[in-house]
C-alpha cells in the first residue's frame, strides 16, 4: 500500500511538471488551441464516459491535495478535460458546473459565475448545478444569493443532502431567522447524528426564545 501511495503521489507530480512545461493551462483553455481548432474537431466521435471518469478523479483529488502546486495542476487538468466534455455535449450541465466550480476555487469569479450562468440557464431547476452556485454564494458571505439557490436545490431533490441542511441552518441564522435555523440544525442532525455541535446549537436557539428575538422580528419585517 506504502508503494503503491510512493508511485499515485510521484505520478501526480508528473502530471503538474508535464502541464507546467506545456505551458498550456487548461483553466485559460477556451481562450487556447481547443477554442482556436474548433472547426478541426469532430467532438461527436469521442467517447464522454473515460474524459468523464478522468475529469473527476483530477477535480476529487483536487480538493484532498494539500500541495498547493499540485492542487493547481490538478485542477487545470480537470478543466482542460471538463472543457472537452462541454464541446462533446454542449447541452450537459455537469461540464458547465465543474467548470464553475473550478474558477471558483481559483478566485476567477467572472468565469465562474458565467459557467454557473450556462448551466442554470440549460436546467433552472438542477439541484446539482443551483447547490453549487449557492455555495459561490455563501463563499462570500453574499448569503441572501446563497439562499435562493439552495432553496432551489433543496426543492427539487436534495433536501436530504446533510451539507445543504446545515448551510440552510447557518444562512437563517445569520439572517436572525431562528426558528428556521433550528429547523434546518434539526433536519442536519437526523441526517448525521455523529455532528454533536449541532445538538449544542440547537440548545442554545432554544434558550434565546426565538419569537422574542429582535433578530427574528428584523427579518420578518424584511
Amino acid at each position: 500500500m506504502r508503494i503503491y501511495n510512493l508511485i499515485r503521489h510521484f505520478a501526480l507530480i508528473l502530471i503538474f511538471i508535464i502541464t507546467s512545461f506545456l505551458n498550456t493551462p487548461a483553466l485559460s483553455i477556451q481562450k487556447g488551441s481547443l477554442e482556436y481548432d474548433d472547426n478541426r474537431v469532430d467532438y461527436s466521435v469521442m467517447d464522454p464516459e473515460p474524459i468523464q471518469t478522468e475529469a473527476d478523479y483530477y477535480l476529487d483529488t483536487a480538493l484532498v491535495t494539500d500541495d498547493e502546486q499540485i492542487r493547481q495542476g490538478l485542477l487545470e487538468v480537470a478543466a482542460g478535460k471538463y472543457f472537452l466534455l462541454s464541446k462533446i455535449n454542449p447541452q450537459a450541465v455537469t461540464p458547465y458546473v465543474q467548470l464553475a466550480r473550478i474558477y471558483d476555487i481559483t478566485k476567477h469569479d467572472r468565469y465562474a459565475k458565467e459557467y454557473f450562468y450556462r448551466a442554470t440557464n440549460l436546467e433552472n431547476l438542477s439541484p446539482f448545478a443551483n447547490f453549487y452556485f449557492g455555495e459561490y454564494y455563501f463563499r462570500r458571505d453574499d448569503f441572501r444569493r446563497a439562499l435562493r439557490y439552495y432553496q432551489i436545490a433543496y426543492q427539487n431533490g436534495y433536501d436530504n443532502i446533510y451539507e445543504l441542511n446545515l448551510r440552510l441552518a447557518v444562512i437563517y441564522e445569520k439572517l436572525g431567522d431562528l426558528e428556521n435555523a433550528k429547523k434546518f440544525y434539526t433536519s442536519a442532525s437526523s441526517i448525521d447524528a455523529t455532528e454533536t455541535n449541532i445538538l449544542n446549537k440547537i440548545e442554545q436557539i432554544n434558550q434565546l426564545n426565538y419569537d422574542k428575538s429582535e433578530y427574528y422580528h428584523n427579518f420578518i419585517r424584511e
